[in-house]
């Protein structure tokens, strides 16, 4: 499994200054599901989800609002106050208190400009307001790719998403990530190795 250096941390408070929209952030898990997706990546990042906006004003919940496709249904979606499975906007310091396991922060090399910005978040607040469901069919097939074991490969659709084809998709819109990347394909491990990306932060609590 791939090392990461746990010297390079930062904590949450000093990041809340510094993260801009399109940052991304990982998570890693326990249980079956999650140690099969380290194990078939060779990473502990499991889980990724992009930064939708940021409101340093917001103290109710948090100011970092987040935008993914989870399987975790126990919080209301921010912009829809439904619990979907699938894409979802959450405020960062609410998943943050439900994990246990380590998360980083992989802030953007160059920070978005207000057109890229505005091009994402439409995207991002059409899907969670459509309850875009999770793709478990394409998840899987992108975590037997990265294991190369079979010949798998997803077409690109976007009318379910897993958590690193949000991502990926989010980026691509952005223009930071290049059309040609098949979002359908992409692991959180390969996420998080995307040039637009700075190396990851591991987040203190």
């Amino acid at each position: 499994m791939s090392e990461l250096s746990f010297d390079r941390t930062i904590r949450y408070e000093a990041l809340r200054s510094q993260v801009r929209p399109g940052d991304v952030f990982a998570f890693s898990g326990t249980g079956l599901p999650s140690e099969t997706v380290k194990i078939a990546t060779q990473s502990e990042f499991v889980h990724v989800a992009i930064v939708h906006s940021v409101d340093l004003n917001q103290r109710q919940r948090g100011s970092i609002l987040i935008a993914e496709s989870h399987i975790d249904t126990s919080l209301p979606s921010v912009g829809t106050g439904k619990k979907s499975l699938g894409a979802q906007l959450q405020w960062l310091r609410d998943r943050m208190e439900q994990s246990t396991t380590p998360i980083w922060w992989a802030p953007l090399t160059t920070p978005l400009t207000t057109h890229q910005i505005t091009k994402m978040q439409a995207w991002l607040q059409e899907i969670e307001q459509n309850q875009t469901p999770y793709d478990f069919v394409q998840a899987i097939g992108a975590g037997m790719e990265a294991m190369t074991v079979l010949n798998v490969h997803n077409p690109a659709d976007f009318s379910a998403l897993f958590c690193s084809e949000l991502v990926t998709r989010a980026l691509q819109l952005a223009q930071v990530i290049d059309p040609s990347v098949n979002a359908s394909e992409q692991t959180p491990a390969q996420v998080m190795k995307f040039p637009c990306l700075r190396s990851p932060l591991q987040v203190l609590r």
